[in-house]
């Protein structure tokens, strides 16, 4: 499952000072009432589960461990590995630990309610975890693509594991709607987009705004970056062998644009639904200086095919 479907923004690592934390879990354990968490902060985490998680109204915060690093600041951006568990079925839902690469959290006025309860006061090195409705993590709707029901409780834990560099500031936070010609073509297949060609196209500058063609324009509702949108996808890196992901062979994705990265909310607004998109997205609206994994680089631009299925009004 693509870090995309829980990132806000992603970049990468800064340096190690203060990140270690005061007592590694790995040799004591650490847990909630009803799981147990092993592993390094920064290195691993494993949960065994004792029991389900009671439902609860609002979201619930534990300090697991308490890092010896400075305390995390408004403004900073945090390498944090986020793993999420469906505490009503005691299942892992998502991990960072199993995609290979932390996250860049913002510590801003538009980080969602629960992880600024779970950022408030932590310092560089902490595990710190939250029980929660499911809402409280992804909308109204639940998290289906991870299995996680409207009704069912979650663990959400955070390994704030240091402070990250962060990519370049685009331009302008608002997208452009360019010539066709601008953007790479898109290679279909019976109707499906199978990749992108890259041919004549430049690399952009990593400073370069949300670039946005209408390949195809719906007559439905426009969509706003409080929705919750149901799209079928295929995602690019520059000039790469094959698309990182795509969804046009599975199932379509539901999500909350909130719960993307960035660039989506900005490049599919006012986008009309059964409308087909292409858009361009810098890396601080995409996965930042640390790029995700083995798939996408570092201060990585990425391409998106979008085709819009549905909004929800959030």
């Amino acid at each position: 499952m693509p870090a995309l479907l829980l990132a806000p923004v992603l970049a990468a690592c800064g340096s190690d000072d203060g990140a270690k934390s005061s007592k590694s879990p790995s040799s004591s354990g650490t847990q909630l009432d009803q799981v147990r968490f092993t592993g390094a902060v920064g290195k691993a985490l494993k949960p065994t589960w004792r029991a389900k998680v009671p439902s609860t109204t609002s979201a619930k915060v534990t300090t697991l461990v308490k890092g010896t690093g400075d305390k995390i600041a408004t403004g900073d951006t945090v390498s944090t590995y986020v793993w999420v568990g469906n505490g009503s079925k005691k299942k892992a839902a998502y991990s960072d630990y199993d995609n290979g690469s932390p996250e860049s959290v913002p510590v801003d006025g538009k980080l969602s309610a629960l992880f600024q309860k779970l950022f408030k006061g932590a310092t560089y090195g902490s595990r710190v975890a939250a029980v929660a409705p499911a809402k409280d993590l992804f909308g109204a709707n639940g998290g289906a693509q991870l299995g996680v029901g409207a009704t069912d409780t979650v663990v959400l834990v955070a390994d704030m594991v240091k402070k990250a560099v962060v990519s370049p500031t685009p331009s302008s936070d608002k997208v452009q709607d360019v010539a066709p010609g601008k953007l790479p073509k898109v290679v279909s297949k019976g109707g499906k987009p199978t990749s992108l060609d890259f041919s004549g196209i430049a690399k952009p500058s990593l400073t370069t705004p949300v670039q946005r063609v209408v390949l195809k324009k719906g007559t439905g509702a426009a969509v706003s970056s409080a929705d919750t949108v149901t799209v079928n996808y295929l995602g690019a890196t520059y000039q790469g062998k094959a698309p990182f992901d795509e969804s046009y062979t599975k199932k379509p994705l539901t999500s909350p644009l909130s719960g993307l990265v960035k660039g989506w909310a900005i490049g599919l607004d006012g986008v009309k639904v059964g409308s087909r998109v292409l858009i361009q997205i810098p890396p601080a609206y995409g996965y930042g200086a640390q790029g995700s994994g083995s798939t996408i680089a570092p201060n990585s631009t990425l391409w998106f095919v979008i085709d819009v299925v549905k909004a929800t009004k959030g």
